[in-house]
């Protein structure tokens, strides 16, 4: 017999005497699956102090069987939408279309602007370029990866619309003998009628009934009872006094809800229900795909109300819990659909403390409302969020087989900043701008106009002007950002900010940001003129997108600017922002990875959003496209 074949039959028959454990067998044919979560405005050098600090447990499990860079670098703008825009596609500004979180679309009048989260990218991102390599994808939020725009996921879920803003609404409960009901009540049933204003159809009432059902001699209503057509029936929904309670909302063939709590005293004299927003999502699938995530999870819930909070509707703690739900429903879904329809590619994304740090990011003594109490106090709001991230890792890492891929990644950092600039008012001032007589913006007659989003904001020219029109008014606007200088007001209180901050962390130890805040001290301390305006990049660059503008505008540290025609600058009206240069240490974002193509307890340099896509192609071993501008972290991969 020849030697070739005596050696197949061999290990034929030895495979049948001896046959294998059963490890070869499992993982045989096996193929790399990936999971991506994205937390909004994560940022590295916060995240690596919390999990020194022991505050971030499954991120420390994360490092020690994983990877971690040293911090990574978003594109310009370091905004959202363009952000996540290159995460998704390994493509910068230019090429995606995602030059900002809005712009100017050049086929519309000046003054009219698009908002980036309903747009669809410009070149292919990684779920669409994975279902084309034959792999199943699902996003769950991931910005970029609306179902209506673009190349959707085989399973998508994304933000839907907000059918009526969140309320406090005072109740006048009266005797009512006009219910059926089955329920004993101790004191005589009670009756109040809230109105529900709803975008989507026509108004609708609510009947709420209240029940006595404690026999104990008191006027004690303690059970409420909510129905569309005082029925009470199994379908209403039934709460306890100062409880949460959820009510889903139906209008052609669409689905929203809202979550609300009643609160009031035993006696119903003061009363009042506060209700979250009623929110939808869009879900695109497989046939009975929707229906089956509203019967397992319910409906798409609200993500935050800042506005409650400030207004004093809510507590703090309900406010928490409000943010809890939702990020709890987006995890829930997204491992439901990774245990049931096993994707090989799964986005998804949390904002929550993207949203924390824009209202709560209270560190600089030159923000409104600084002081060294409220700075405490707002850090464990954001702390808060942090743990919440912390969770959801916890959570997805429970959830990961053996040839699952976890990447932890952020879009950008987040910085305080303490002045909102108006660009617009300048432009104005410059005669570069012209308004009509009700303020609103004469597109023939204008030059230049600002798009502003956080601290960023695109400069474009009118299409009209002649090119040597064009390349004068660019000089204009680029002269005036350029030499525009301010002087801080002088606040005694601000010094001693400083002074304050600069003494905890020399006690901490922590001397880079003691370094940081000596200089700011100094700067404040002999008021030097400040420049607020960095130009980008001006009227020459070259491969622009059309939705770029001539020239874009960067905010300095501490800067954010505003679309309005305001003064000139003014205390921000937000805490935190991001937009400026990614360069700047707080706006570096975070990337994390573990799983069997990756290094165990492994650190690795710096690297870029860029990077990630290129990453992802190789993990699950499909062809990249040539567009890719980042390239694969070879150093992260055994």
């Amino acid at each position: 017999m020849n030697k070739h074949y005596f050696h197949i039959v061999t290990l034929l028959i030895g495979s049948i005497i001896f046959p294998s454990s059963g490890y070869a067998e499992d993982t045989i044919g096996k193929e790399n699956k990936v999971v991506l979560i994205s937390f909004d405005g994560m940022r590295n050098d916060l995240a690596k102090e919390f999990i020194q600090d022991g505050k971030l447990p499954h991120f420390k499990s994360l490092m020690k069987n994983g990877v971690a860079a040293k911090d990574s670098t978003t594109v310009t703008p370091s905004l959202t939408a363009p952000s996540h825009a290159a995460i998704a596609s390994g493509a910068a500004p230019s090429e995606t279309g995602m030059v900002s979180n809005k712009w100017q679309d050049p086929n519309k009048e000046l003054a009219n602007g698009e908002s980036a989260f309903h747009q669809p990218l410009d070149k292919s991102p990684l779920w669409a370029e994975a279902k084309k390599n034959g792999k199943t994808t699902a996003t769950v939020l991931f910005p970029g990866s609306n179902p209506d725009a673009g190349e959707q996921a085989d399973y998508a879920v994304y933000y839907g619309e907000t059918w009526a803003e969140s309320s406090l609404d005072k109740l006048q409960f009266k005797k009512t003998e006009s219910w059926k009901h089955t329920e004993n009540t101790f004191s005589p049933a009670k009756e109040a009628i809230v109105k529900l204003p709803l975008k989507k159809a026509q108004n609708k009432e609510i009947y709420i009934l209240a029940l006595d059902t404690s026999d104990d001699g008191k006027t004690s209503y303690n059970r409420f009872i909510f129905s569309d057509n005082r029925s009470a029936d199994s379908e209403d929904v039934t709460v306890n006094a100062n409880e949460w309670g959820s009510i889903p909302v139906e209008a052609d063939g669409e689905s929203a809800g809202f979550w609300f709590k009643l609160k009031t005293d035993a006696s119903l004299e003061k009363a009042s229900i506060y209700r979250t927003a009623v929110t939808s999502a869009l879900i695109e699938g497989p046939e009975g795909f929707e229906e089956e995530l509203l019967s397992e999870f319910g409906f798409f819930p609200v993500q935050d109300d800042t506005k409650a909070f400030e207004k004093k509707w809510i507590t703090r703690e309900e406010y928490e819990e409000i943010g809890s739900r939702f990020v709890r429903w987006a995890t829930d879904v997204s491992l439901y659909i990774k245990e049931k329809y096993q994707p090989d590619l799964l986005m998804f994304y949390t904002p929550q403390i993207d949203y924390e740090s824009h209202h709560f990011l209270l560190t600089d003594p030159r923000q409104p409302g600084y002081s060294e109490g409220n700075s405490q106090r707002h850090s464990k709001y954001i702390e808060w969020a942090y743990k919440l991230a912390d969770d959801v890792v916890g959570q997805t890492m429970d959830s990961l087989s053996e040839e699952d891929h976890l990447l932890v990644v952020s879009d950008h950092g987040m910085e305080p900043v303490h002045t909102i600039l108006a660009p617009n008012t300048l432009l104005k001032e410059a005669g570069l701008l012209k308004t009509d007589r009700k303020g609103r913006v004469d597109e023939e007659k204008s030059k230049a106009m600002a798009v502003a989003s956080g601290s960023a904001a695109q400069i474009y020219l009118n299409e009209n002007l002649t090119k040597r029109e064009k390349e004068k008014a660019a000089d204009q606007v680029v002269k005036l950002f350029s030499e525009y200088k301010i002087k801080p007001e002088f606040k005694t209180k601000i010094l001693k900010g400083y002074l304050g901050e600069a003494g905890d962390f020399l006690t901490e130890g922590k001397f880079s940001q003691f370094n940081q805040t000596a200089k700011q001290f100094s700067n404040y301390l002999f008021r030097k003129q400040e420049k607020p305006f960095h130009i980008a990049y001006d009227n020459n660059k070259e491969n622009k997108h059309p939705n770029q503008g001539d020239i874009l505008l960067l905010g300095a540290s501490g800067y954010m600017m505003g679309s309005s025609l305001t003064d000139p600058q003014m205390p921000a009206i937000e805490l935190g922002s991001h937009g400026g240069n990614p360069d700047r240490k707080e706006l570096k974002a975070v990337f994390f990875a573990q799983g069997p193509s990756f290094k165990s307890d492994s650190r690795i340099g710096s690297i870029t959003t860029l990077d990630i896509a290129p990453t992802v192609y190789k993990l699950l071993e499909i062809p990249a496209p040539d567009f890719l501008e980042g390239e694969v972290l070879k150093d992260a991969i055994q």
